[in-house]
């Protein structure tokens, strides 16, 4: 009985696996069996933190993925170079695949960022518009000139128009900064030890306060006065409340003789 537990419980497991990578890889976006969609390629200075399988996002719905990333060579006239050349600098070359073909104006922008601060990178993309946009109101300036439609090739042998930026992870900035101002920083974990030392040792009056008992009751003796006081003045100012409509009628009949 307990190996054909044993056997049973492989087995839900082996059937449990099976399941989980059919939907990451058939399902899912990314898998090997994803239907093709509209493909083209985007260039841009460095793929920080991205690779094969990361989403696109357009406007933020998901709409596809980085099918296939490499690195061209690019010449003088910014022409892609044969594999293997060397030119004048390196561009990294991302393959999207898209869910269905999307027209680009001139004013688009894809940039590679995080979703969020803890989440993965991905490759957000804005098409663009055909009349450019108010950046307060969000609306179309139907009145200006109409944008420029820009032709996606993505097998042209040039590089594309199509570029790219890449947005800093924050936490890569957040290490930065805490790099540059190492020394600061150091001084100020310092300067809390010190005075939490101080404090702990009894000296200043934080200090007194929490460890000497004879503050700790002058303390709780001026509150408890101070409570008394206020207590009083309440009592006197309602007094005073109640005595008002009296001292209104006394006035009221002497100032009719």
């Amino acid at each position: 009985m307990p190996t054909l537990g044993r056997t049973l419980i492989v087995g839900v497991l082996f059937i449990f696996s099976i399941i989980a990578v059919g939907y990451f890889t058939i399902v899912t976006e990314g898998g090997p069996f994803q239907k093709k969609g509209f493909q083209f390629a985007v260039y841009f200075p460095d793929a920080e933190g991205i690779k094969i399988g990361n989403k696109v996002t357009i406007h933020g719905v998901p709409y596809g993925y980085v099918s296939q990333i490499r690195l061209v060579q690019i010449d003088e006239m910014g022409n892609l170079l044969p594999d293997g050349e060397v030119g004048i600098g390196t561009k990294v070359e991302l393959m999207l695949l898209l869910r269905n073909k999307i027209q680009l104006f001139e004013n688009y922008q894809i940039t590679i960022k995080n979703e969020s601060l803890l989440s993965g990178r991905v490759v957000s993309l804005d098409p663009g518009s055909k009349f450019p946009i108010d950046p307060k109101t969000k609306e179309y300036l139907m009145s200006e000139p109409a944008l420029t439609k820009l032709e996606v090739f993505p097998k042209s042998g040039k590089l594309a128009p199509i570029q790219g930026k890449v947005s800093q992870d924050p936490l890569v900035s957040l290490s930065e900064l805490i790099a540059e101002n190492r020394s600061d920083i150091r001084k100020t974990v310092q300067n809390i030890a010190s005075i939490t030392s101080k404090v702990d040792q009894g000296q200043g009056t934080l200090g007194k306060l929490i460890n000497e008992s004879d503050v700790h009751k002058s303390v709780n003796s001026t509150l408890g006065d101070a409570q008394v006081v206020l207590k009083e003045l309440r009592e006197g100012l309602e007094d005073t409340r109640e005595q008002a409509p009296v001292t209104s009628f006394i006035r009221s009949a002497l100032s009719a003789f």
